[in-house]
């Protein structure tokens, strides 16, 4: 079997315990989509989902079914990147193959894509611990400069990858956008790991990249019955949790830093989100909606 059969088959048994299936079951989905699998070939593709991608599956004696334990976080951050790869070895056929889906593909938006040719030197210097040299121009400014860097996670948010670490003459940890690196240079210098938790606990509590200075508070936003519907399928942050929810509305609470990008997501949802705490987050988007509807008087 292929290499891009085996990811097929990991990520249709993995959907499917989300859902705490039987044998019998996951055998079934799998027959749908062309696997025809054993017993025991089945049992070896669990076992090594467990191996080769670090995924629990386990099996509930008195139900008899299989399941995907929540991480403390409720996500399993491998997953997103076994549907990216199972994508990637889908369209690893020919030109023909590729220029056929094409045809039938929409992309969330053009440039999506830009800058990921330095997202393999950058998993590189992150997996060995190097420092980086890195050229880099922003969006607000004529001219670019140089960073040296102790990359230590790279970052998926809004259709854009950023790199995600410490650098020189910076006493907080950076983000860059991958979109606006003109180079990428590994050094022979190694770092220390241990100061990825300082990276990581800096980044917890932040929608998106925006790390301005600010503090952690109690988000409480109130949502529409169809809006809430959305946010529960696709979580603003991994503190998200439901503290209300009636026929009429759904109240939601985050622990975050109220930063741009946070206010960027409440302004597109527009009248489906009511922002109920902090006062001052309620009156900053208040502030902006009215600042919008001005422009149509």
């Amino acid at each position: 079997m292929s290499f891009q059969g085996k990811l097929k088959r990991f990520l249709l048994i993995l959907e499917q315990v989300k859902h705490a299936p039987t044998f019998a079951q996951i055998q079934e989905e799998l027959h749908q989509h062309g696997f025809e699998l054993s017993a025991r070939t089945l049992q070896r593709d669990i076992e090594q989902i467990r191996v080769e991608l670090g995924l629990e599956v386990t099996y509930d004696r008195d139900s008899n079914t299989y399941h995907l334990p929540p991480t403390r976080d409720g996500r399993h951050s491998v997953m997103p990147l076994l549907e990216r790869a199972v994508l990637g070895e889908l369209l690893a056929g020919s030109g023909t193959d590729l220029r056929s889906a094409a045809d039938h593909v929409i992309m969330e938006r053009n440039g999506t894509l830009q800058g990921l040719q330095h997202w393999g030197a950058l998993l590189r210097a992150i997996r060995e611990r190097r420092w980086v040299d890195i050229a880099y121009h922003r969006f607000q400014k004529e001219e670019g400069r140089d960073f040296r860097m102790r990359p230590f996670l790279l970052k998926e948010y809004g259709g854009r990858w950023y790199v995600l670490g410490l650098a020189d003459g910076y006493a907080n940890p950076i983000s860059l956008g991958l979109d606006r690196i003109t180079a990428v240079s590994l050094t022979q210098k190694r770092f220390a790991a241990t100061d990825r938790s300082k990276v990581e606990a800096f980044y917890a509590h932040i929608i998106g990249v925006d790390a301005s200075p600010g503090k952690v508070e109690r988000v409480v936003l109130r949502f529409t019955p169809l809006q809430a519907k959305y946010v529960k399928a696709l979580p603003m942050h991994p503190s998200q949790k439901v503290v209300k929810e009636d026929k009429d509305s759904t109240v939601i609470e985050l622990l975050v830093q109220p930063n741009r990008e946070l206010h960027n997501e409440l302004l597109a949802m527009g009248e489906g989100v009511r922002v109920l705490e902090p006062a001052s987050l309620a009156k900053a988007i208040a502030k902006a909606h009215k600042a919008a509807a001005k422009q149509y008087k």
